[in-house]
């Protein structure tokens, strides 16, 4: 194997490597992304639930885990809600909702651009594992000369 041949079947492996961790790394976010998502529909629904409820009247509350509790509901019109760091304000059920659904739709908008960057670099991993399956195969001289480095 030539020096050249070496270097270039080293760069491939390194930059495979890179982006296989990059994929990982990826995947991770798009799975927490996918349990908030979860999370805040989850309470959506239960808000959407209590707006069609009196003071006073008896519910399932889903507590999450598929977990329920039977519930009185003391104030139908406020809930608490936590803006993150520990904090929580007291605010209308729709304003709420409304907090609750801008959250979900700046988290489904970071999801699909995740999702394309995720399989864009998927399909680089791909293109990278055959160009150095190729460069290794010909440095044994076992196959054809790889393909062009450019895309």
């Amino acid at each position: 194997m030539s020096d050249e041949q070496q270097q270039l079947l080293q760069r491939i492996y390194q930059e495979q490597q890179l982006t296989e961790q990059n994929v990982t790394l990826l995947q991770q976010r798009l799975e927490l992304i996918q349990a908030y998502l979860t999370n805040f529909r989850s309470g959506l629904m239960v808000l959407k639930e209590i707006e069609g409820r009196e003071e006073g009247e008896e519910m399932l509350m889903n507590v999450g885990g598929s977990i329920f509790v039977q519930a009185k509901l003391v104030n139908q019109s406020s809930v608490t809600r936590s803006i993150g760091s520990g904090v929580r304000i007291e605010q209308s059920v729709g304003d709420a909702k409304t907090a609750v659904q801008e959250q979900v739709t700046g988290l489904e908008k970071q999801y699909e651009t995740l999702a394309e960057e995720y399989q864009k670099l998927v399909a680089r991993a791909q293109v990278l594992n055959s160009q150095f399956q190729q460069l290794a195969a010909q440095a044994k001289g076992q196959g054809p000369a790889p393909p062009s480095q450019e895309e």
